[in-house]
């Protein structure tokens, strides 16, 4: 085998360890996601929510852009404390609920339940006595985004991918290291 294409293919196998990784990654993310779906490991119970209580004194709508066309969109509201000299904290809601009921929360007095390991997602929100977003649609919303995702990363395509991938990265590996020794003997013989 000529040098110059012992050098390409040890550059290319060099980078097997990629895939060696990538497919007992995409099992792990498949077993996450089956787990997340499960009962009760997509959202978080009530008892363990923070409250905030306060005067909304803004509202937006955020979106966020990514490299690949992923884009996400979420509402963020500003609560104002009621207690003097706290700072103002801001809350994201799901893009799923209506512009109009989030515009409506703006100079309202509110009781927001809030995960603030999550970004500060609010689960319930409340006004006047009355729930305007209530805590159980939110876990219904996100139990069944759970299971979605689920169901994208179950299925024996992505098993067998995987599988394909880490065997794949297993051979360029063992190749790579074939290729460098044959190199290396090659390099000592001619000095």
């Amino acid at each position: 085998m000529p040098g110059f294409v012992r050098k390409i293919l040890i550059f290319v196998t060099g980078y097997a360890w990629l895939l060696l990784l990538a497919g007992p990654g995409l099992i792990a993310l498949s077993v996450y996601s089956g787990w997340k779906a499960e009962d009760g490991h997509a959202y978080v119970a009530r008892e363990s929510l923070q409250t905030v209580s306060g005067t909304v004194t803004q509202a937006s709508e955020v979106t966020v852009k990514r490299k690949r066309r992923a884009t996400k969109k979420y509402y963020e509201i500003t609560v104002q404390p009621d207690t003097a000299g706290a700072e103002a904290r801001k809350l994201r809601i799901d893009y799923s609920t209506p512009q109009q009921l989030v515009g409506n929360l703006i100079d309202e007095k509110v009781t927001a339940l809030v995960d603030g390991s999550d970004h500060e997602l609010v689960y319930e929100v409340s006004t006047g006595g009355a729930t305007v977003i209530s805590y159980d649609t939110t876990k219904q919303r996100l139990q069944a985004e759970a299971t979605s995702s689920a169901q994208s990363f179950s299925g024996a395509g992505t098993w067998i991918f995987a599988i394909l991938l880490t065997l794949v990265g297993a051979a360029g590996v063992w190749s790579n290291r074939k290729l460098r020794a044959a190199d290396n003997a090659q390099q000592l013989a001619a000095a």
